[in-house]
């Protein structure tokens, strides 16, 4: 497919993707608890067993048994298994949407353009290296081939297991996705309305019991009961966060937490040391909060294996969380454990019809007790059975009493805090400037990379920018061997300059499959080699994860759209992608909402079409064209391309783009300006104008975005574009409407220099597109223009570099517009 002859408008954003977000309004909590016939005494060894059941109840282990046997003699009899589940929620739900889908968007064009077929990535991984790579003594110099692998059904489901991060959430989202190291996915949601973020933040995870039918189970209706127990950890500035389990009903025992506990253990330890880590998370006030199946996952898996997921906390076990193997964590002893079950909870309230919830609070309460778990404590209430519970108390009391008989934090002393943050300092600033580092991945993959750290400034936060690089047969013909000179070292300096360290990795691959070097073959061994290189770099050297960069040159642009953005970001939770010569997709984008916010720019060249690469059916153009449409479709609010013109694909100035697209994705502090917020579809084109002094706003403290431009204004910008040059303006005006007292004469006269001629100026009329093209158009130096369809060569000129429609409309341009347009005049 060809690309358009324009890129997007200034200023022109595709809708938002926004995820099903809960309201504000949430439910008051019950007002008390049930009545407490007995809280069982701390210091007991034993429980008493008149506050339980007498008689002899299953295990976890023997219900498991039970309910395999049940199902096997269902099948027998072709029975189905009982009709309500294993332990069942008592209301039935309305199952949420999970998706909202944005329709794709498309370039702007002022004249149609007919897309040509261009071969996918696919296809390009798909041809015969026999008979279309050329000999390595024949390769071109710089040869580019940007590609993807096949889109094999089994790489689909490769790609569908991958592992993915999680993101910093502020507003309450339903429905996201985490995908575990180990390949096992979930959902999970979250709720974050009504907590300080300016104070520490915990979180409470919670566990539903289990079902057969989505509707039976409220994890998924997270309006409903969820929404009550969300006010209840609000109210003590914690997140609260359900997280749907992974099991898929292996054992028709329905979807449960207990079975395939490892698995599911494995799960959750991964998505909450991710979730704790993106959300800025006090590790120390982390809780889980279990119901019937949910509660035996904390007691049997949760509780007995190592927490390097928090350090601090508790657990509340409802209907359930009972202990017949495994052995409780010895660092978990001074942790709140608080049990409750009805005091009719028994056997016959659920399926199996043996099993009964306050046997198992019973034998878990005892078995943890007998552990040392000296902060444990288990409630009898006089509720009617297994579906009468009032979960959002039962929260509420628990933190409150958690918070009560926690231990004191240990705060470190000051030599303490002073002797760690000089060892951060110094181990900071170890980093230091090298050429072919090694680094092996833990699935054994090698390859080598560049670190460019100069004149950093470790008292500030500290980003980073990898960049990976085309393809290539010999090594002379890829910059990653020559980082002393040429494009890596200016990359390098434009890095540093924005205190961010640059390191340019060499890919992987042995053109093990003959098409070259790339870093698009073996996609799936190259993105494992490079999270965790990321991850171990980020960490080790205490750079900010919330500035961390990809940038990619054709194969390597590719890359990062095929493979990175889509797959597991755990290695950062902020910063953007740049994508130059190519960056395509397959359609099959999936991230979650907060990776869907970040920047991702596209740059190309107006003529690196098909013929400028090997296989010559390949064109960067139509790459670029359709990942950009797909990540735009997919909901990726800050996708934006920029064409340059007479550029094909050996021509890029990768410094400059690296410097435009990095002052572009606002790292300015907040502009201020009363009347505009960040959520301005111009904001990051406004706030470049205010950082370099172009546009400003008023004595009065606003922009005001919507208000237009005057011709006399336009002028000032362009002069202030231009570097502010020396102008000798003369005593005498030449206009008859500009006095040399007025206060833009200046800037008026040296537009009149770049061929702006008349006797009159009309300094306060407004800015058309007409006008705007020609003055930029003078400015920049009538550079050479077929007129084509359009009314002007400026307006051909201007419409050609993505600066207006082509429009000879008399509509005024505003000041948000202007800003855009602008910036992409300047760069």
């Amino acid at each position: 497919m060809a690309l358009r002859p324009r890129t997007v408008k200034a200023g022109s954003l595709a809708a938002i993707a926004v995820p099903s977000v809960l309201g504000s309004t949430l439910v008051a909590p019950a007002s008390a608890f049930a009545p407490v016939v007995q809280d069982i005494p701390g210091a007991a060894t034993q429980a008493p067993k008149s506050l339980f059941t007498s008689t002899v109840q299953p295990t976890l282990s023997q219900v498991a048994v039970q309910i395999r046997q049940q199902a096997e003699q269902a099948k027998q009899t072709q029975q189905a298994p009982a009709t309500t589940a294993v332990q069942p929620i008592q209301k039935t739900y309305t199952a949420q949407a999970t998706q909202q889908t944005t329709p794709s968007a498309t370039f702007q064009s002022a004249q149609a353009a007919q897309p040509s077929a261009q071969p996918t990535l696919a296809q390009v991984a798909q041809t015969p290296a026999a008979t279309q790579a050329p000999a390595a003594t024949q390769a071109p110099a710089a040869t580019q081939s940007a590609a993807t692998p096949a889109a094999q059904p089994a790489q689909t489901a490769q790609a569908t297991q991958a592992a993915s991060g999680v993101a910093a959430t502020r507003t309450n989202q339903t429905f996201l996705s985490y995908t575990s190291p180990a390949g096992t996915t979930s959902q999970y949601h979250v709720y974050a309305e009504g907590v300080d973020f300016s104070k520490p933040v915990g979180v409470v995870f919670y566990f539903d019991g289990d079902y057969w039918r989505n509707d039976q189970s409220k994890v998924y209706d997270p309006s409903g009961e969820l929404a009550q127990m969300a006010a209840s950890a609000a109210a003590q500035n914690m997140l609260f966060v359900p997280v749907i389990s992974p099991d898929a009903n292996r054992y028709d025992a329905g979807v449960t937490w207990w079975e395939d506990m490892e698995r599911n253990g494995e799960f959750f330890r991964s998505f909450a040391s991710s979730f704790i880590a993106a959300n800025g998370v006090d590790s120390s006030n982390v809780w889980t909060m279990g119901y019937s199946g949910g509660a035996e996952f904390i007691t049997y898996e949760l509780n007995t294996k190592p927490q390097t997921w928090r350090n601090g906390g508790g657990s509340i076990m409802v209907a359930g969380g009972g202990l017949d193997e495994g052995t409780p964590s010895a660092a978990l002893k001074s942790q709140p454990m608080f049990w409750y079950a009805n005091s009719n909870d028994g056997s016959g309230e659920t399926y199996p019809q043996t099993w009964s919830a306050r046997g198992a609070v019973e034998g878990g309460y005892n078995a943890y007790r007998n552990a040392g778990y000296t902060n444990a404590s288990a409630t009898v209430l006089n509720g009617s059975g297994h579906f009468d519970y009032n979960f959002s108390q039962i929260l509420s009391n628990s933190l409150s009493k958690g918070k009560a008989t926690a231990a004191p934090r240990v705060e470190q002393k000051t030599e303490q805090k002073a002797e760690q943050k000089q060892q951060n300092t110094q181990r900071a600033r170890t980093m230091s400037s090298a050429t072919y580092q090694s680094y092996t991945s833990p699935a054994g993959t090698t390859s080598q990379y560049h670190v460019y750290a100069n004149n950093l400034d470790y008292s500030k936060p500290v980003g980073v920018v990898f960049y990976f690089d085309g393809d290539y047969w010999q090594r002379d013909e890829s910059k990653v061997y020559t980082p002393d000179e040429g494009m890596l070292a200016a990359m390098g300096k434009i890095a540093n300059a924005r205190n961010m360290v640059f390191v340019p990795i060499i890919s992987p691959d042995t053109n093990a499959s003959g098409n070259g070097i790339t870093w698009w073959e073996d996609m799936d061994a190259n993105g494992e080699f490079f999270r965790s290189f990321a991850k171990s770099f980020v960490s080790q050297n205490n750079l900010d994860a919330s500035q961390v960069w990809t940038m990619g040159y054709s194969g390597g642009a590719e890359f990062i759209t095929y493979e990175l953005t889509d797959h597991n970001t755990a290695w950062r939770n902020g910063g953007g992608s740049i994508m130059v010569a190519g960056g395509d997709s397959d359609g099959s984008v999936d991230a979650d909402a907060t990776t869907k916010g970040l920047p991702m720019y596209w740059w190309v060249g107006a003529n690196d079409t098909s013929g400028n690469t090997y296989p010559v059916t390949w064109s960067a153009r139509g790459a670029v064209e359709s990942g950009y449409n797909a990540y735009l479709g997919a909901g990726f609010s800050d996708a934006r391309v920029k064409l340059i013109d007479g550029f094909s694909h050996h021509d890029y100035d990768l410094p400059h783009i690296l410097a435009s697209s990095l002052d572009f994705a606002g790292k300015t502090p907040a502009l201020g300006y009363s009347d505009l917020s960040d959520s301005n579809p111009n904001y990051n084109e406004i706030s470049w104008n205010s950082d370099h002094r172009i546009m400003l706003g008023f004595a009065d403290g606003t922009f005001r975005p919507n208000a237009s431009v005057n011709r006399a204004q336009l002028a000032t910008y362009l002069y202030r574009v231009a570097g502010r040059p020396a102008v000798n303006a003369p005593a005498v005006s030449p206009f008859s409407d500009v006095p040399v007292n007025h206060p833009a004469y200046k800037e008026i006269f040296w537009l009149s220099q770049q061929g702006i001629s008349g006797s009159d100026f009309r300094p306060l009329e407004a800015v058309t597109e007409s006008t705007m093209a020609e003055f930029m158009y003078r400015a920049a130096g009538s550079p050479a223009q077929a007129q084509g369809g359009y009314a002007s060569q400026a307006l051909a000129w201007a419409a050609s570099n993505g600066i207006g429609t082509g429009s000879t409309s008399s509509d005024a341009i505003t000041r948000a517009a202007m800003a855009g347009y602008l910036y992409i005049y300047a760069n």
